[in-house]
């Protein structure tokens, strides 16, 4: 699938035509539901959409060259495959944040005028680590991962990577439950909450599956420079954070713990005592 890139943006255009971005995954921006995969737009799928807004486009296309950049070259060209950013998504009638598409290594991801920078930029990371946890399963420590939360823990959809039980995932019946609930989008499953940090979870959104859990946790070591605080308060938050960094590691030697300090303490930051 190749979603219509936007094109009519000159300085989109100029961007992603330099010789230093030339070999980028493509970030595109669909008009019609032809980047889905054919199942998700049928029943009880039923997957739909609103392009977003092309004066917001610049804004989520400098939020992504700079998630982009955080990767080394080699990584983002071997697992990613491209990035298509929308104004909304719907799937079983439930408003999602962002999904994958796993066999493409396509990401989608919603952006709106009232984001954050540093949220979208989180979304991101999210679906990004769920794409390289399913391509390598191997090179992650599940028993080391599950050995941080406390021994009566037992997250709500089983395995590493989160399956459709019955006609959806797990993550989608608790992100419902919260939108009806609530009558919002669901964001306040992703606030970090101490009591939680405690058990060795981030936010309520990491209790249920170890992708979700794997997921924030991403989301967090690539944009929070206030995880380091936490990982010294909370000892199952900080072996955690170390599994993580162990995963990517294998996948990219340079992305150690100093490397993950840097990208978000800034360059001068050093090693922990």
């Amino acid at each position: 699938m190749h979603p219509r890139p936007f094109l009519p943006l000159l300085a989109a255009l100029a961007l992603f035509t330099s010789s230093t971005l030339l070999a980028e995954p493509t970030v595109t921006f669909p008009e019609d539901r032809s980047f889905l995969p054919k199942a998700w737009t049928e029943a009880p799928i039923n997957a739909s959409f609103e392009p977003l807004d092309s004066k917001l486009r610049l804004a989520a296309l400098g939020i992504l060259e700079a998630a982009l950049a955080k990767y080394p070259e080699n990584l983002r060209h071997r697992y990613l495959g491209g990035i298509s950013v929308v104004g909304s998504l719907r799937f079983y009638d439930v408003g999602y944040g962002g999904t994958y598409m796993a066999n493409s290594r396509r990401i989608v991801l919603v952006y709106r005028e009232t984001f954050d920078a540093r949220g979208f930029e989180q979304r991101f990371h999210h679906e990004f680590s769920s794409i390289l946890l399913k391509q390598n399963q191997d090179s992650f420590e599940s028993d080391r991962w599950t050995s941080a939360n406390e021994p009566s823990f037992a997250y709500r959809a089983a395995g590493i990577v989160e399956e459709q039980n019955g006609d959806r995932s797990e993550a989608t019946r608790v992100l419902a439950a919260e939108q009806q609930k609530t009558g919002g989008s669901g964001s306040s499953l992703l606030v970090v909450d101490f009591e939680l940090m405690k058990s060795g979870f981030l936010t309520p959104y990491n209790q249920v599956s170890i992708e979700q859990d794997l997921n924030e946790t991403a989301a967090h070591l690539f944009t929070n420079p206030e995880l380091w605080e936490y990982c010294r308060q909370y000892p199952r938050i900080d072996q955690k954070v170390d599994v993580l960094i162990d995963f990517y590691r294998r996948l990219a030697p340079s992305m150690d713990r100093l490397y993950f300090r840097r990208l978000t303490l800034g360059p001068t930051s050093t090693p922990e005592p």
